[in-house]
């Protein structure tokens, strides 16, 4: 037998790395049943067990996932790593899926492939204006360099769950509104605080099936549109959001100190409860911001949550 028939042969016995996962990938995927998993997942370096998570990478750069537990989707073939699973994305931009498999429990993670952008060039994709970020990052921190892409959210996607109890439709930029597509950010760090806050704001008797996200991304269009004048707001880079509990649904902060009133006391408390968890130093609890904010003539009280990666605090 010579050698080429000899590696033919080889090669025809190896199977194709979709068929050799863990029995349990091959079950069907179902819906997540509860908001967290028995088991956890970093994906491009951020940790959770959140049942529902969201990532977003480049045309053609690569998702990491650190788990132990099987990985699925429903086109292309993953990479198996030592650690867990590499991804790469194709180079058209769009919402991709992947499932994490074990125990019989699954994590949903959405990828979303960028729309890219040059910063100075690009003051508008698609006819949505971005205008530009500044190209000195504050304090030279890399998480203030000018973001390199952005999702590009068709028509229907607004509503993709991207945690389990947040929508991607709750992060857009209130400007250009009815402009189809709509072009944002929205960072999984952010996820994890808002989920964490959410919990905890429940366990604590204020009932609330998610936040009213005031505020989510803006772009630096709208930002100096709306007399910002600061050019580092953690809006532009889509891991902030200015929330309050609205679950009677009456467009204001819902009454959580219990004194009857809709005031700034109200924001205070679920400010004191984000700083609580803070204290905590727990892994989903990235650093970042939390600003009170007084009800003014256009608005009630809210509160800032942000996740810039060292703590700041005011109001």
């Amino acid at each position: 037998m010579n050698i080429s028939a000899l590696i033919a042969i080889l090669f025809s016995s190896l199977t194709p790395l979709s068929t050799v996962l863990p029995k349990e990938a091959d079950q069907p995927i179902t819906k997540p049943a509860g908001d967290r998993v028995g088991f956890t997942a970093s994906i491009d370096g951020v940790e959770t067990d959140l049942s529902i998570i969201s990532t977003s990478v480049m045309p053609g750069e690569t998702v990491s996932l650190t788990t132990s537990a099987a990985l699925t989707i429903p086109d292309g073939t993953p990479l198996k790593t030592e650690t867990g699973w590499q991804w790469i994305a194709p180079e058209t931009p769009g919402h991709h899926v992947l499932h994490l498999r074990k125990g019989g429990e699954m994590m949903l993670v959405n990828v979303f492939v960028l729309t890219p952008f040059r910063n100075g060039r690009d003051e508008n994709l698609n006819g949505y204006r971005v205008g530009q970020y500044s190209d000195q990052p504050l304090r030279g921190l890399p998480q203030y360099l000018p973001p390199t892409g952005f999702i590009n959210m068709q028509p229907g996607m607004e509503d993709i769950q991207i945690a389990p109890n947040f929508k991607l439709g709750q992060f857009i930029c209130k400007q250009q509104p009815g402009h189809d597509p709509t072009f944002l950010l929205v960072q999984a760090h952010m996820l994890t605080k808002l989920e964490r806050l959410l919990e905890a704001a429940n366990d604590k008797g204020w009932e609330a099936d998610t936040f009213y996200v005031m505020s989510g991304f803006r772009t630096p269009f709208y930002n100096a549109a709306i007399g910002n004048t600061t050019t580092s707001s953690r809006h532009l880079f889509g891991d902030a959001a200015d929330i309050y509990i609205d679950q009677d649904g009456d467009g204001v902060m819902d009454d959580l100190n219990g004194d009857g009133k809709i005031t700034k006391a109200d924001a205070v408390a679920l400010a004191d409860l984000a700083k609580s968890i803070a204290s905590e130093n727990k892994k989903d609890w990235p650093a970042g911001g939390i600003g009170i904010y007084d009800s003014n003539a256009v608005h009630g009280p809210f509160v800032h949550i942000d996740a810039r990666g060292y703590p700041a605090r005011w109001g």
